[in-house]
């Protein structure tokens, strides 16, 4: 099933895989603050109605990385988005760049973020560059 909502065909291809009763979202370019609050939106109603709590989310076609972005999808939007799907437990693979990795590690506040993200308490987040290696980490 392919979805997107009306003004985001640009920039964010969601879809839900049945089978691996997976979420996909992927953004198609660099996007601002308020497109990633409006297709994460998008992405919450796709899930609810899926009852989706495997997420993958595809970042490798965005050139930025932002910080502030970043801690509030992992501050913010990840802990709602996992407090309204329990008792399920939310798992997002984040499918990165290998250009992506490098800022990951050497940006203090993008490091910062990666480090609550993966140790947060409420979801499960890893991060990836391979797909098949994502979506076998999410079905095991």
């Amino acid at each position: 099933m392919f979805s997107s909502i009306l003004g985001t065909d640009d920039y964010l291809h969601l879809s839900y895989d049945p089978d691996l009763a997976l979420l996909a979202v992927r953004w198609q370019r660099d996007v601002s603050f308020a497109e990633v609050q409006e297709g994460m939106r998008a992405a919450r109603e796709m899930s609810y109605s899926h009852g989706a709590s495997r997420w993958l989310i595809d970042v490798r076609c965005r050139a930025q990385l932002d910080a502030a972005v970043s801690g509030w999808v992992v501050t913010t939007l990840l802990p709602a988005v996992a407090n309204e799907l329990a008792p399920a437990m939310l798992c997002v693979a984040y499918l990165f760049a290998p250009d992506h990795i490098a800022v990951l590690q050497q940006n203090p506040a993008m490091r910062a973020a990666t480090v609550t993200a993966q140790t947060h308490p409420a979801y499960k987040l890893q991060l990836f560059q391979d797909e098949k290696e994502a979506i076998s980490w999410m079905a095991s």
